[in-house]
């Protein structure tokens, strides 16, 4: 059965916009293939820190925001209360985004799309799906 919907991690972003990244064929499938990207709101602020990070201009850096944000595909979504407070109070406060992505997965009943290792083990031990 193909997958539908699914929260989006930011790394599927980065890697589908830039061309040079390892993933990015990988990615781009993803995104193509899915019907519905939920993106939850820590993505987009984390897609503009990375991309003023990595020496985009402001210009670019909303470019590459609005490339995904504005696509029918997709449904930012912003974080309720409830998962802001769970997430605070993880052991690992380096994790903090991560939780919010995994915690609304949850709350979707959906997988979350991601490269990181990390986030995959996380959601697979609590038992929601991942891909690719």
């Amino acid at each position: 059965m193909k997958v539908q919907r699914a929260v989006i991690d930011t790394n599927v972003f980065i890697f589908a916009f830039f061309r040079d990244q390892e993933n990015h064929t990988k990615a781009a499938n993803l995104l193509s293939e899915l019907g519905t990207w939920i993106i939850p709101h820590i993505v987009v602020v984390e897609l503009f820190w990375f991309s003023r990070g990595a020496g985009l201009r402001v210009k670019d850096a909303r470019d590459l925001i609005l490339t995904f944000v504005l696509d029918d595909k997709a449904e930012v979504v912003a974080h309720p209360i409830e998962d802001i407070i769970d997430s605070l109070l993880i052991e690992d406060p380096l994790r903090w985004e991560d939780e919010l992505i995994l915690l609304m997965a949850e709350r979707e009943g959906v997988p979350v799309a991601t490269f990181d290792d990390d986030l995959r083990r996380r959601s697979i031990s609590r038992g929601v799906p991942v891909i690719p």
